[in-house]
């Protein structure tokens, strides 16, 4: 594995990097030495500055303090200040922001030049010229940067893009009321280190990485997937370098309860060259699928390329077989032992008529044979129509890379170690900038380079902002990948905290690459933002209840076969084999009925099944399928309306007395008009005018009359209570995030 240090090359971060004085550091008396070999005896105290502007800060012996540039000191002693660097996300976020103003006035300056030269133009007819006219104006009104949020607007949206919801009625309460000046940051950290992160990145994890029910590809669950999902939480939770948690999906060995990091292989077991076009998508956003069967017509992607990178898999199977198929307990065969179970059920009258086996039984045990196993013999070779004159059909291939560094092999185990690092390794110019790229969009709603999974060869003039995505390559290195530290710069920057942008770019700007962001993109929340919001009203706790199965699926395949000898062992195993995917409450309890909300399981949609089923809510506003890389959606559709109008969630759920929110307002103190700001602050993160006030207060009568019991009278109130909800949440403000 490579060695995780600071020091690196200069040269990018001494160009659009931030360096930063800091008054912690140990001063150390050391010589120093300029670019031209003259020499200095200093401490070092500090740093100041940013980008080639940068000073390194030198105490001489007298006590007096200069500032030199860093850019003219030795390449040694320029790494000697960078692995001393604190990493300041205010500081960063600044230059992020200079980067990103510095591109709207070029862009707008240029647009002006233009249309001031538009009328000139001779190659252009009157009407082209009036269309273009229309365009950059349109374009100049998209280069001036949006005004700041307040803080309901950024309140709202950090909820929605951090931890995947909006906030609860007592986190809006305690943010809105909270009068430091760094309350803004303060919340971004709260953020990132809450478990409503974990839930918010672990969807967008499962979606890119098509982690569902059965991990395989097509699968009837007859092998759990919750080994994985956990381990993809886990390493979200202690913020694992983004680089080691790729290195693991790609090394990881065994089965899936004692390797979790399997889980990505297995997805595409037995099509091990669409595993490898997958992870170039995912991991380098470069779309090779083409080269597997001709060379690239876009690309210099060629076949040979293609199969030459298979091969660094060659040995790889997910389907083991012979000796490394399956250890039983006391040594017994896999085949033997279920024929042996099957004859106890059968002979105790367990199975159904006319059957003589159990198949779920040889199903779930037969799942000891889907894991990788790394062979003596690579499998690649060319396909049987290969027609290029460099090599024969059926040709044997050794592996090796088309770009970046080339891979000894012998320093290695085996060539997929080789391929692991070799695709998170600095010298790969596609792996750091397809993760900023990708990250980039989860802040601002579009990318810097779109469509994300075909990143070209050469960046400059494809980027939104060239000079910003080398900034942001480099910062992820400096962060040693880290994903919060990473989120939590872009989400301190005033390029985020502007109001959204409610003019769509243009494809062509999209194309070209000249939308600079003066706020992020107006969207509409996905499906599991939608979902977990609608948790957020109905449940006191939206993080609550959590999935866990990966210690017990681990002690129910793991036990001696042997020793399930009697009819009622063997269906106690098959019923603790059911239950590995219950849910848990944070005090420990198995989730159960009871604790529905409307009839529904109201919980975050990271816990649920994986996907839900093509009829539910979550299916039907866009989760993705998990077949493909990002297939999920938010575009809308009559069902979506129909379903927010008529559907059970919001008819049922959202308006149940037993939902939270109602609750809180039934049976809570306070008056009519105090919990109407309740409302509004819990719905859409904001209070009402004096007109919505109003309104809300005549939608709120409930209608009683003397025969009515307590209990009915109840139910009334609740009733008009969650008919004013039900009004907010159909509107746009609630379903997309300004």
């Amino acid at each position: 594995m490579k060695n995780r240090t600071l020091h690196r090359c200069l040269a990018v971060l001494l160009t659009g990097g931030i360096l930063l004085a800091s008054n912690s550091l140990r001063a150390e008396a050391r010589t120093w030495t300029s670019a031209d070999g003259r020499t200095l005896q200093a401490e070092f105290a500090g740093t100041s500055g940013a980008g080639a502007n940068a000073t390194v800060k030198l105490k001489m012996a007298d006590g007096s303090v200069i500032d030199y540039p860093i850019a003219k000191l030795s390449e040694q002693d320029r790494l000697f200040v960078k692995g001393n660097l604190p990493t300041d996300p205010t500081a960063l976020a600044a230059e992020i922001d200079k980067l990103v103003m510095n591109k709207l006035k070029e862009s707008y300056y240029g647009l002006q030049a233009e249309l001031a030269a538009l009328p000139q133009k001779t190659n252009l007819t009157p009407e082209e010229k009036a269309k273009r006219k229309q365009e950059i104006e349109r374009e100049m009104q998209m280069c001036a940067p949006n005004p700041m949020t307040n803080d309901n607007q950024f309140l709202r949206r950090i909820y929605l893009d951090l931890a995947g919801r909006i906030p609860t009625y007592d986190e809006a309460d305690a943010f809105l009321n909270d009068r430091s000046p760094d309350k803004r940051a303060k919340l971004i950290d709260k953020l990132l280190d809450s478990e409503g992160f974990v839930m918010r990145m672990y969807n967008y994890y499962s979606d890119i990485l098509r982690i569902r029910e059965g991990i395989v590809m097509m699968g009837n669950g007859s092998l759990k997937s919750d080994p994985y999902m956990e381990w993809v939480k886990q390493s979200i939770r202690e913020d694992k370098p983004f680089d080691v948690m790729v290195r693991e999906l790609l090394t990881a060995q065994g089965k899936v309860w004692e390797s979790p990091a399997v889980g990505y292989l297995v997805t595409d077991q037995g099509m091990r060259l669409c595993n490898l076009s997958n992870t170039f998508t995912i991991f380098m956003g470069t779309e090779i699928t083409c080269a597997q069967c001709h060379d690239h017509p876009f690309e210099e992607v060629y076949q040979m390329d293609f199969f030459k990178m298979a091969a660094f898999m060659g040995q790889t199977e997910t389907n083991a077989s012979g000796r490394d198929m399956m250890a039983m307990g006391g040594g017994g065969d896999y085949r033997a032992e279920i024929d042996r179970m099957n004859k106890v059920l059968l002979d105790a009258g367990r199975l159904g008529r006319n059957q003589t086996v159990d198949q779920n039984l040889g199903q779930w045990i037969s799942t000891h044979r889907i894991q990788v196993v790394e062979t003596a013999k690579n499998t690649i070779v060319l396909p049987h129509d290969y027609k290029y004159d460099d090599a024969e059909p059926n040709e044997p291939v050794n592996a090796d890379t088309y770009f970046g560094d080339k891979m000894d092999l012998s320093k290695y185990e085996t060539p997929r170690e080789a391929f692991a690092d070799w695709v998170v390794s600095p010298g790969n110019p596609r792996f750091t900038i397809n993760t900023v790229n990708r990250f980039w969009k989860i802040a601002f709603g579009l990318a810097q380079i779109e469509p994300v999974y075909n990143i070209p060869g050469h960046l400059d003039g494809q980027a939104q902002n060239y000079e910003l995505l080398a900034f942001l390559e480099e910062m992820m290195k400096d962060l040693d990948f880290s994903v919060k530290g990473f989120f939590r710069v872009l989400y301190n920057t005033q390029a985020y905290q502007r109001e959204a942008e409610t003019l769509t770019p243009s494809l062509t700007q999209v194309d070209q690459g000249s939308y600079h962001f003066p706020g992020p993109i107006l969207r509409r929340m996905s499906a599991e933002q939608i979902w977990d919001s609608l948790v957020a009203l109905t449940t006191a706790n939206p993080e609550s209840v959590l999935r866990k199965g990966a210690d017990s699926y681990k002690e129910i395949m793991n036990i001696d076969f042997a020793s399930l000898k009697t009819a009622d062992e063997i269906e106690k195993w098959k019923k603790d084999w059911s239950n590995v995917s219950r849910l848990e409450k944070y005090n420990g309890e198995v989730v159960s009925r009871d604790d529905n909300v409307g009839g529904a399981q109201m919980f975050r949609a990271s816990e649920l099944r994986q996907p839900m089923p093509p009829e539910h809510f979550l299916r039907m506003f866009g989760q993705s399928d998990k077949q493909l890389i990002e297939n999920s959606f938010t575009t809308g559709s009559s069902p979506q309306v129909m379903a927010l109008l008529n559907g059970e969630i919001t008819n049922r759920v959202l308006t149940s007395p037993d939902a939270y929110l109602i609750k809180e307002i039934a049976y809570g103190k306070g008056s009519k008009r105090d919990n109407i700001d309740k409302i509004f602050l819990s719905v859409l993160s904001r209070y009402p005018t004096s007109q919505e006030k109003s309104m809300a207060q005549s939608g709120m009568r409930a209608k009683t009359d003397r025969d009515m019991s307590d209990q009915q009278k109840m139910q009334a109130e609740a009733l008009a209570i969650g008919n004013v909800i039900w009004a907010l949440v159909n509107t746009r403000e609630f379903m997309f995030i300004q």
